[in-house]
């Protein structure tokens, strides 16, 4: 019987081995739960200032439905002389941040459809939770800023930049233009860390 026994666990240690029986995958790192870039982003600049409008993220990095959120930075670096795009020295700073409660109205929504027997899965938030906008009232004239609008996780994890913006500020006459973000990367570091750039 002990023999017989033996055996058997013996067979079982290596079918276990042989089809990974009991091991896990290592955690994935914070990151790529990051939030993917905004989408449809838009810039407009008046008297007033530049405004920035973007629709919320649905993907992580990973490409799965985005489970958290906590808003975006939008952040900005004064370019004084040529070069200044892509010199480390000349940082970007956070001049402000838009909350995003998109994924919470999501899964709000859909708790109280399961409560009511119906299919939650498919439900998503009301486009007025998944559409923003910034004003960046402190432009001056003359003035040639770069932006870029970073979502961010409530870990405080960055997301993804993939555009950033150039904008030589001169009220309604002014110059916009859009940029792929390693065109302001100092190196030929991966945009999937957005941190490269920031």
């Amino acid at each position: 019987m002990t023999g017989r026994m033996n055996r058997f666990l013996v067979a079982l240690l290596m079918v276990c081995a042989i089809t990974g029986c009991a091991r896990y995958k290592p955690p994935l790192p914070p990151e790529m739960f990051a939030p993917k870039g905004v989408d449809a982003l838009a810039v407009t600049a008046s008297e007033a200032g530049v405004r920035f409008a973007w629709n919320a993220p649905d993907e992580d990095r990973r490409g799965k439905e985005l489970k958290f959120i906590d808003g975006y930075a939008i952040q900005r670096k004064t370019i004084a002389r040529r070069g200044d795009e892509t010199d480390p020295k000349v940082r970007f700073e956070t001049i402000g941040f838009v909350k995003d409660k998109h994924v919470q109205v999501r899964e709000d929504l859909r708790k109280s459809a399961r409560a009511e027997g119906k299919i939650g899965r498919s439900i998503e938030s009301p486009e007025e939770y998944t559409t923003f906008s910034y004003l960046d009232s402190t432009a001056k004239p003359s003035t040639t800023y770069i932006y870029q609008i970073v979502p961010q996780n409530q870990g405080g994890t960055d997301g993804i930049v993939s555009q950033v913006v150039r904008v030589s500020f001169a009220g309604s006459a002014s110059d916009v233009a859009t940029l792929k973000a390693e065109e302001v990367q100092e190196d030929d570091t991966s945009l999937d860390d957005p941190r490269a750039i920031s």
